[in-house]
């Protein structure tokens, strides 16, 4: 009994063995195949690749994208962002392309030369040179390899012909692509689109897309971006103020203004509902914000609409407004937001380009500036004026009186020790719509320009604090005595927070005294135009009137006459502390959007 257990023991622990080893066999052949299998399949994948000429790596870049896409995934470039040259041809940065398809690279520092390695094959290629060597063979490209900050870039096209590998374009309207391929097949249009399909739901519309297609608008302002171009929202007979606002956290978009100025039609039916086409969408949209669009309901959570008490104007959700333009709406910063081919969240180069397209949307002027052919901008000196002969309430007052006659705005530089002889005008100014300007404490004869930077701080505060206490609110803006600058006289008025408006035609009333003169002169004055008077002399005053007496009277050209500001706002120029304009023309705005603005400056 004894040995039969021992045996039975002995049995099962042999037995015992070989099931384990049979165990640990098995475990070791699953281990093989695991291994072997995924070798095995890139052996037979190289080798097909070799004879068949199967897929290797492939890259695509987006023009001004930081971006990239390779393997089914976004690569960040850093600042290496890919450009066109004037010529159109396609850069990027060597090491992202040698990173990305798997070449090994070097660098000559001594020669600027970059030496590429794929496989078997070396590229030589020599910074601001088309001659490039592959192997032992001397080539030539189209375009040179150029060195910006300090990174090398090379011609794609030139890099991809030199190696034989596959590229194709897509063009701006099509996200602006260029796609690599490292197989030998060829790269037809419709393995290109389906890579590009890919590629672009990942990187998302291209700059030069965004720049034809997107809207642009900002809080508070009454422009709009559309394809480049700053517009003004305005509907036929409506006041210029158009402006978004927000309401509860929301932006809104004042319906028919916008609509109009993107070339579309929105017209309500006098009772509770409007109706929209644009670019061939039609909607109805109901006051409450309910909404269809070509049939369709629109649903979310931000689809509201208001009608405003005051001005009586219709306003609805940006979030709405994307549906009606048949676009998605994105925020951006600072207020403004894009509607553009799809939503931008997710996408920080897209959305940080358009954030910086959007100086030109200026905030709203905020009084009512009717539509005009041509914007004058009047600007009276040295007052304000007391009790004259023939004006028993003053000379200021009296040109109040027809300012407000004929619907006209005015900005007034007062004189601060004047101010305080003359105040009580100072609240109509502000109530009547004109704006303040700040033409120093003391009038000193011989120009800001003659003092010590001191001088010029004590004259321009002194004249800001007299003019707040009397009209309730400071001037926004400057003229020195005789529109004299240097750099201490920009440098104060940049502190202070003050533009320098000049002039660009000078009545010379102060010399001429006559009536007539003042007259021709704003007669003839050009869109735009700043021009400088006096409301010290009754010929200035009444000659001032008559012109736009004279001008309203035409028929061929429409006249509005504004203060500096609302000028500055009309024309998309953003007036900025301690600067220096002269007159505010659109030429001007052009040459502030060029960067090439220089304007005259009198010492």
């Amino acid at each position: 009994m004894t040995y039969q257990s021992a045996y039975r023991t002995t049995y099962r622990r042999h037995r015992h063995r070989r099931r384990n080893s049979h165990y640990g066999v098995l475990i070791a052949l699953i281990l093989v195949i695991i291994v072997a299998v995924p070798v095995a399949f890139h052996v037979v994948k190289g080798v097909s690749s070799a004879i068949f000429g199967g897929d290797r790596n492939q890259l695509v870049y987006q023009v001004d994208n930081a971006r990239a896409f390779t393997d089914g995934k976004i690569v960040d470039l850093g600042n290496a962002t890919p450009y066109r040259d004037s010529n159109g041809n396609v850069f990027v940065s060597v090491k992202s392309l040698c990173e990305n398809l798997g070449l090994e690279l070097s660098w000559e520092e001594s020669s600027k030369t970059s030496v590429l390695t794929d496989q078997k094959d070396t590229l030589r290629v020599q910074v601001n040179s088309k001659t490039a060597q592959l192997n032992e063979e001397t080539k030539t490209m189209s375009t040179a390899p150029v060195m910006k900050d300090g990174t090398v870039y090379v011609p794609v096209h030139d890099i991809c012909q030199l190696f034989s590998w596959q590229v194709g374009e897509l063009g701006a309207d099509m996200g602006d692509l260029v796609v690599i391929s490292q197989s030998k097949k060829t790269l037809d249009d419709e393995k290109l689109g389906k890579i590009a399909d890919e590629a672009l739901s990942e990187l998302g519309p291209s700059e030069a897309q965004l720049a034809s297609d997107s809207v642009l608008m900002r809080t508070d302002s009454d422009k709009l971006q559309y394809q480049g171009e700053v517009r003004q929202m305005k509907e036929a007979g409506q006041s210029r103020s158009a402006a978004v606002v927000e309401r509860d956290g929301l932006q809104y978009v004042p319906l028919s203004a916008a609509i109009t100025t993107l070339g579309g039609t929105a017209s309500f039916d006098g009772d509770r509902e409007w109706t929209v086409e644009y670019n061939g969408i039609q909607s109805t949209v109901h006051e409450d914000g309910k909404t269809k669009v070509n049939g369709d309901r629109v649903r979310g959570d931000d689809i509201s609409a208001f009608t405003d008490g005051d001005s009586g104007r219709f306003y609805v959700s940006a979030p709405l407004f994307a549906a009606v333009i048949g676009k998605e709406y994105t925020a951006l910063d600072d207020g403004s937001f894009a509607f553009a081919v799809t939503s931008l969240d997710g996408f920080d180069s897209q959305k940080a380009y358009l954030s910086g397209q959007t100086s030109g949307l200026t905030q709203a002027v905020n009084v009512n500036v009717p539509d005009a052919d041509v914007y004058i901008a009047l600007t009276f000196d040295d007052g304000p004026t007391g009790a004259i002969n023939g004006y028993p309430n003053g000379l200021t007052a009296y040109l109040l009186d027809g300012l407000k006659e004929r619907g006209a705005h005015a900005t007034f530089f007062m004189v601060g020790d004047r101010v305080n002889m003359f105040s009580s005008t100072l609240p109509r100014l502000v109530s009547e719509g004109h704006e303040l300007g700040n033409h120093t404490m003391t009038h000193p004869m011989q120009h800001l320009t003659g003092l010590k930077k001191d001088g010029i701080q004590k004259e321009i505060t002194s004249a800001t604090s007299t003019i707040t206490e009397k009209a309730g609110q400071p001037p926004t803006v400057l003229r020195p005595v005789g529109g004299g600058v240097n750099s201490d006289v920009k440098a104060v008025a940049k502190e202070l927070g003050l533009p320098i408006i000049n002039w660009n035609v000078d009545t010379q009333d102060w010399k001429n005294r006559n009536k007539q003169s003042v007259h021709d002169a704003i007669v003839n004055a050009a869109d735009g135009s700043v021009v400088l008077m006096h409301d010290l002399y009754p010929t200035s005053v009444e000659g001032a009137l008559s012109a736009i007496d004279d001008l309203q009277k035409r028929t061929d050209k429409t006249y509005a006459f504004v203060t500096v500001s609302e000028l500055a706002a009309i024309k998309g120029i953003t007036l900025e502390p301690g600067v220096v304009y002269n007159g505010l023309t659109d030429k001007v705005a052009q040459q502030i959007a060029d960067g090439t603005y220089a304007p005259t400056e009198f010492t």
